[in-house]
């Protein structure tokens, strides 16, 4: 009797021992329901499998915007080698380095080389820009500053830009600067730009910001039908941002004409607005240009969106 008794206690304590052990196990969470198969509900039923997320949709392509601060390095101060670099041309004919002004007639990216385009010139002038022409002393800094806080603004609002020149250093001709307007500066393929805007200031006696508006018949292939009034549409609404959201004024009406046969109009391949944005030669201009450039970068990008939405609907929220 007293052999079973023992057993019995043995095997008691045993069991005892098991319970202890397993419920230690539960409490640090070692065993739990799905040790032995069974869900949170107490049922043999699998898991629900998670749903994989449906892929996102693909954004629109962003616009892409030129952007290009006018002027440069001063050609008195350029070697032979950033001319030629920056796509200039050696004419002994014709005084030196320039450029053409004009494609032959519906084409682009060949030259008129004086002949084969629509004649215009401006009054005592010729098919040939002079590197000379576009030499300035104060412009160049001003147009880099309000270029480079337009670019800022304008890629807050999911546009990709693209700049023709980046520091006071370079001094690009026209005929280089509408390269950006082309994948990757490829000039045999499709332009791909939706805009180039020209960014200067003026100079010569007046006050106010203006857009030189285009006047004339452009004959560069690919252009469209509204290239004119897209232009001047374009320039409108980036000149009317200036005025409401800056200190300057509006010279004139907004719109300065005059120069029909700018390069840049005889030969960009996409819409374009060449901004004229005060005076650097009146003082309270130019106050205004040094104190207020990120306004006027904020108004040119907000302008450009302007125009994006009025036409199409698609660009984003001024920011």
């Amino acid at each position: 009797m007293k052999k079973y008794l023992i057993a019995l206690i043995v095997f008691l304590t045993a069991v005892l021992l098991f319970v202890m052990m397993v419920f230690f196990l539960v409490l640090n969470g070692t065993i739990t329901k799905e040790t032995f198969g069974i869900n949170a509900r107490g049922t043999d039923a699998p898991a629900a499998v998670t749903a994989e997320p449906e892929p996102a949709e693909t954004p629109p392509p962003s616009k892409v915007v030129v952007l290009d601060p006018g002027h440069g390095k001063s050609s008195g101060q350029m070697s032979d080698e950033e001319k030629t670099s920056g796509g200039w041309l050696y004419s002994a004919a014709r005084g030196g380095w320039g450029e053409w002004r004009h494609w032959k007639t519906g084409t682009t990216w060949a030259d008129c080389e004086g002949s084969g385009c629509s004649g215009r010139a401006p009054s005592g002038g010729s098919c040939w820009y002079p590197i000379g022409n576009g030499d300035r002393d104060v412009e160049p800094d001003i147009n880099l500053n309000n270029t480079l806080s337009a670019q800022k603004y304008l890629e807050e609002l999911g546009y990709e830009v693209r700049l023709t020149r980046t520091s006071n250093d370079e001094n690009p001709s026209m005929t280089e600067r509408l390269r950006y307007c082309y994948p990757n500066g490829d000039t045999s393929a499709s332009p791909d730009a939706d805009a180039f805007v020209c960014i200067h200031s003026n100079a010569g006696g007046g006050r106010g910001s203006c857009y030189i508006s285009l006047s004339g018949l452009y004959d560069q292939g690919g252009i469209s039908d509204t290239y004119v009034n897209d232009g001047n549409t374009l320039g409108k609404y980036i000149n009317d941002r200036i005025v409401s959201d800056t200190s300057m004024g509006s010279f004139g009406n907004g719109s300065y004409d005059g120069f029909p046969t700018t390069i840049l109009f005889c030969k960009s391949p996409v819409t374009i607005a060449y901004l004229e944005i005060g005076f650097f030669d009146n003082q309270a201009d130019l106050s205004i240009l040094q104190s207020e450039s990120d306004l006027i970068g904020k108004a040119i990008a907000d302008g450009i969106n302007d125009y994006f939405t009025a036409i199409d609907g698609t660009a984003a929220e001024s920011v």
